[in-house]
Parts: structure tokens; C-alpha cells; sequence
């Protein structure tokens, strides 16, 4: 049973072409036998003034010398990940994490739940694993999926930034674009962003990254989704939709993090949430092209 899982896990990841060609320092060896994130850290960082620089020279660093690599349920240290050379979303994030709180910045782990791009295999593999392991797992499926990445704390600003290594995007706006936005998805592994079509469940996480602590889901998919189209958004048609329903699953994916339910019965409303977004861009471009 382990054994198809995982070859249909990477049959899924596969099937989406993933390509590495934005990463730009993947032949490079990270030296292990010496390794102190400190130092490195600090040798990263050394022309940087504020917090915001070092977040975003330590997000460059990580995200073009790590590939992103399928899940295979193992867990790994920051070392081992970075002798590898790479890992899924959460091993990306967790170099990251490491390396931001040993340059004393102020962060927290971030989990995601998003609409994704059909994959029937990955269904099937999700069905296993709650059978085997728990509804925790019904968190991925056919046209969803989870990610995880971080934000960091702007001193300058006093907000939270969001920073997904996996796709080397800091900052909301860049975020937004690269997460929601309806023209090209600017990062650096677009494969990756074009196939999660929008997320519509953010929480931070405690420490362990188990526990849901702060729902995040409106904030980014609504307010600041919003604000990226000059709050004309929240003008169109099919917006009170949209954000009823990302209140709605952010609900239930809570309650799945948690192993209260299995977000596999949220099937429809994830189908509607494919249809309002879809709604909601149709209506955006044709409002624009009255306006103008």
C-alpha cells in the first residue's frame, strides 16, 4: 500500500511539470560537515540594514539553492534537507525558519489550504491515507491542495509578511499577485503558483505546526485581495459569494488541521469556489473594459 502511494504521489507531481529553471544556484554544495546557520546566516545577510533586507536576501538564498521536491512523508533536520538539496513546502520553510530566528527575526509558520488545478491520482491518494493515518490527510485531494510557508514581522510597517521560499515571494502585493492574481503569476517556480489557482484557508500555526491559532483565510483572500484591484473587487457581482465561502472553508479546513472532520465532504463547495473565482475574473476583465 506505501509502496503505490508514493508512486502516485509522484505521478501526480509529475504530471504538472514542475520545472526547476527559475532556481539559479541548484548545482551548489552546501557545505554540512561545517554547517552553522549563525554564521551562515550572518555571511547571507552582511549587506543587509533592516529586517525586511535579511528576510529577503535569506528568502533568495534558500529558494534558488533548494529545489522543490515531491513529498515523501519523511521527516528531515534543517541539515539533512539541505544536503539533500531540497524538499517539499514545509522542508523549505523550515530552512527558512531556522535560518530567520537564528538572525533573531520575528516569524511564525504558516499553514495553507488552496484550490488547485485537477488531479484525480491525488485523490486516490489522499483516500488512502485517511483511511491509514487520519482525516488530517483528507487536507489534499483532487482540486485541493496544502502548502506551508511563513511571515515575517516588518518593523518598519508593525505588519506581518507573508514569505513563501517555496516560490521566493515576500511582501503582500507580490504575494497577492503571484496567490490570487488574474494575469501572470510572477515567481519563481510559475508551474508551481499557476497550478494553486487560489488559496482560501491561511492560519498561523503554533511552534509545532499542528495547532491552528490565528485565522489569517480573510485578511489575505478578502481584504487584501481587494485592495490589489483598487477595492473594485468587492463591487463585482459574485464578490459576497467569494467571501462567504472563503469564510466557509477556512472553517471546515480548520477543523480538519484539527481531526475533527474530513474536508474530503467539502468537495462541492470547493467546485463553487473554482467557479466563483472564475466568476469573479470575468467580471473584473469586463469591468475594465467598459471602464475603458
Amino acid at each position: 500500500m506505501k509502496k503505490l502511494i508514493v508512486l502516485l504521489l509522484l505521478a501526480a507531481h509529475a504530471s504538472l511539470g514542475f520545472a526547476q529553471s527559475g532556481r539559479t544556484h541548484l548545482s551548489e554544495k552546501i557545505d554540512i560537515a561545517s554547517l552553522n546557520l549563525r554564521s551562515l546566516g550572518e555571511e547571507i545577510t552582511k549587506n543587509a540594514g533592516s529586517d525586511y533586507q535579511k528576510a529577503t536576501l535569506l528568502l533568495d538564498w534558500v529558494s534558488n539553492r533548494l529545489a522543490w521536491l515531491a513529498t515523501d512523508y519523511q521527516r528531515r533536520t534543517v541539515a539533512e534537507i539541505l544536503e539533500r538539496g531540497g524538499g517539499n513546502c514545509y522542508e523549505l520553510a523550515q530552512v527558512y525558519l531556522a535560518l530567520v530566528q537564528e538572525m533573531h527575526i520575528k516569524s511564525r509558520p504558516i499553514a495553507e489550504v488552496n484550490l488547485s488545478r485537477h488531479h484525480p491520482e491525488r485523490q486516490v491518494q489522499a483516500e488512502q491515507l485517511v483511511e491509514e493515518k487520519g482525516v488530517r490527510y483528507s487536507l489534499f485531494g483532487a482540486r485541493h491542495n496544502d502548502h506551508r510557508w511563513l511571515e515575517v514581522h516588518d518593523e518598519a510597517s508593525g505588519q506581518w509578511l507573508p514569505v513563501d521560499p517555496t516560490m521566493n515571494v515576500i511582501g503582500v502585493d507580490r504575494w497577492v499577485k503571484a496567490r490570487l492574481g488574474f494575469g501572470k503569476r510572477v515567481s519563481i517556480d510559475p508551474a508551481i503558483s499557476d497550478d494553486m489557482i487560489a488559496p482560501f484557508a491561511i492560519f498561523v500555526t503554533d511552534d509545532s505546526k499542528t495547532r491552528m491559532i490565528d485565522n489569517r483565510s480573510a485578511y489575505y483572500m478578502v481584504e487584501q485581495f481587494d485592495k490589489a484591484y483598487d477595492n473594485k473587487l468587492s463591487k463585482l457581482p459574485s464578490w459576497n459569494r467569494w467571501v462567504g465561502l472563503i469564510d466557509s472553508l477556512s472553517r471546515h479546513a480548520r477543523s480538519a488541521f484539527e481531526s475533527q472532520e474530513n474536508f474530503h465532504l467539502q468537495t462541492k463547495q470547493i467546485d463553487e469556489l473554482d467557479a466563483v473565482y472564475r466568476d469573479l475574473k470575468a467580471e473584473y476583465l469586463k469591468s475594465r473594459t467598459e471602464a475603458g
